[in-house]
């Protein structure tokens, strides 16, 4: 098992910044909230436990949520560890998003711990304050049982974190061009690399210590041929580069209205926040992926093809190969 953590890039902090923050850089500016609230900031983030460098958006409330603006934000923030006494300061980075928005992501580098627990101030010049507290979900192990020649995966999860959010199998996959195109001398389409992304969230059976996921591969590969198709992409010459199982275990506050982090929902004030004297979102958790090749004999009978003979070409021509081999490496 490989498992790796949301650690951002600063570059990638309009994309990620975690489910929660993904609506404040592109939230409703037509929506006003209480004009006049009292409450300080509003707060959009969360420790992640496989991250070495923590970040959490924040917005100084003034007369609209939501809104951020050049310059300082009058805001000092510093995170305890509530379980070792271990104190934090964080640094203010002003962002500039891909539709030009302003963001101020306060980042600190230290590492969380499984299980313990930590809280979260955001301080004004005059006092004022809004803060959060958040326990860390305990670690998981994840496993796939190994029935050589199945089309069904079975992955098991050992350990409960309050929450699996975000539970999907990803099947990156790349289109063969044809070894002979037609007519002869036409040229050759290049091989295109699509990742599909398949929901397994509410899929799961539990278990005395964990939980249990069957993955379908002949089921899913009828989704990675559509979305193929809806790419306008052929559906008959696809191979698998890998699979990625993949999932975020967050703490007990992770439970959004509807399961999902809407922003026509979570813009209204008191629909959603764990953060008290303030607004947004405050949690903690880390996310797992675990990545594995099936047997060629597992994807031939799923429909995928495999190294060997190129499709539609004459099984004695040696020259006839998949795309070369730095398509298929792992760190592709």
């Amino acid at each position: 098992m490989r498992a790796f953590g949301l650690n951002i890039r600063m570059d990638q902090a309009p994309v990620l910044l975690a489910a929660a923050i993904l609506f404040v850089a592109g939230c409703d500016q037509n929506i006003d909230p209480i004009v006049g609230e009292d409450r300080p900031f509003t707060i959009w983030g969360y420790l992640d436990a496989h991250a070495d460098t923590q970040r959490v958006r924040v917005f100084s409330i003034e007369k609209r949520l939501g809104i951020d603006r050049a310059g300082p934000v009058d805001a000092v923030v510093k995170s305890t560890n509530l379980t070792t006494g271990e104190t934090h300061a964080w640094t203010d980075r002003e962002i500039v998003f891909s539709d030009s928005s302003i963001g101020h992501v306060f980042e600190a580098v230290f590492e969380v711990r499984y299980e313990e627990r930590y809280r979260l101030e955001v301080r004004r010049s005059d006092g004022a304050m809004s803060g959060a507290e958040v326990t860390i979900p305990p670690s998981v192990e994840v496993e796939l049982v190994d029935e050589r020649n199945r089309a069904v995966v079975p992955a098991i999860i050992y350990g409960k974190p309050p929450n699996l959010v975000d539970v999907s199998v990803i099947y990156d996959a790349i289109t063969l061009p044809p070894a002979n195109p037609w007519p002869p001398g036409s040229t050759t389409p290049p091989a295109v690399r699509l990742a599909v992304a398949v929901p397994y969230s509410g899929k799961e059976e539990p278990t005395a210590d964990g939980w249990r996921y069957e993955i379908n591969l002949r089921e899913d590969f009828e989704v990675v041929q559509n979305e193929f198709d809806l790419n306008c992409l052929t559906r008959d010459l696809i191979a698998l580069r890998r699979i990625d199982f993949r999932f975020l275990a967050a703490d007990e506050q992770w439970a959004p209205p509807n399961d999902s982090f809407d922003p026509n929902l979570l813009i209204e004030p008191g629909t959603f926040s764990n953060v008290t004297n303030g607004f947004g979102f405050f949690g903690g958790g880390y996310t797992v992926s675990t990545r594995w090749i099936p047997t060629d004999i597992v994807l031939r009978n799923v429909g995928y093809k495999t190294a060997g003979p190129c499709p539609l070409a004459p099984q004695n021509i040696p020259e006839c190969q998949l795309p070369p081999e730095p398509c298929f490496r792992d760190g592709n």
